[in-house]
């Protein structure tokens, strides 16, 4: 069975691999060096968001980073989270209302302290394509040591995100970590990482498959 942390990092796996839907996105580089996150800074401006919304999607970026690998130009991210604005159900029904977060990104060289580059990311809670995108991947078997996940309780987490107050906040911080990342290492490195990741999903299924 997953935990919040699992079923985070199974979201935003998934996430990477919709992200090639979206605006094209060359990456920073600092000189000819490859790059590596060494540490987040996270800043909440909106008061209203979820408690822990801003540390939990600290430690979600340093964690996906972690899958485009620790060598390299060291750099930082500080990201300043503008609004983080969860759906009213009466509003949607009325007037229109729909779960958003947005956030200020500075790609920052760790040596000299040099602002690379900055851009604005913005994300929804949309998890029904992540959900199809983490079954399909097998990815949910990279967080299952047995090699049988509960689909069903994955499938009802996602399923209710959209009345589910911390699955909101959930898929929410996923996407906005995926997309942050996307752009940070740009379109071909996050390709090359989602491929890998999806191999190695494989690889672990048909290792825990009954008879192997």
């Amino acid at each position: 069975m997953f935990d919040g942390k699992s079923w985070s990092l199974v979201s935003f796996l998934a996430a990477l691999a919709l992200c090639a839907c979206a605006g094209a996105a060359p990456g920073v580089m600092s000189g000819n060096e490859p790059t590596y996150v060494e540490s987040v800074e996270v800043v909440e401006h909106d008061t209203s968001a979820p408690a822990a919304f801003a540390g939990t999607l600290r430690e979600e970026v340093l964690a996906g980073a972690a899958f485009y690998g620790t060598t390299g130009r060291p750099i930082t991210l500080k990201i300043d989270v503008d609004r983080v604005h969860l759906k009213n159900a009466l509003k949607a029904l009325t007037i229109g209302d729909d779960n958003q977060a947005k956030a200020r990104v500075g790609v920052v060289d760790r040596p000299t302290g040099q602002q690379l580059a900055s851009f604005v990311v913005s994300a929804d809670a949309d998890t029904s394509g992540q959900l199809a995108g983490s079954i399909a991947l097998g990815v949910a078997g990279a967080f299952d040591p047995t090699g049988i996940a509960d689909i069903a309780v994955a499938i009802g987490s996602a399923a209710s995100a959209d009345i589910n107050r911390s699955g909101t906040a959930r898929a929410m911080r996923a996407n906005l970590t995926a997309e942050t990342l996307r752009q940070t290492f740009g379109d071909a490195r996050t390709r090359a990482v989602t491929l890998a990741r999806q191999n190695q999903a494989r690889q672990r299924g048909q290792t825990n498959a009954p008879g192997q």
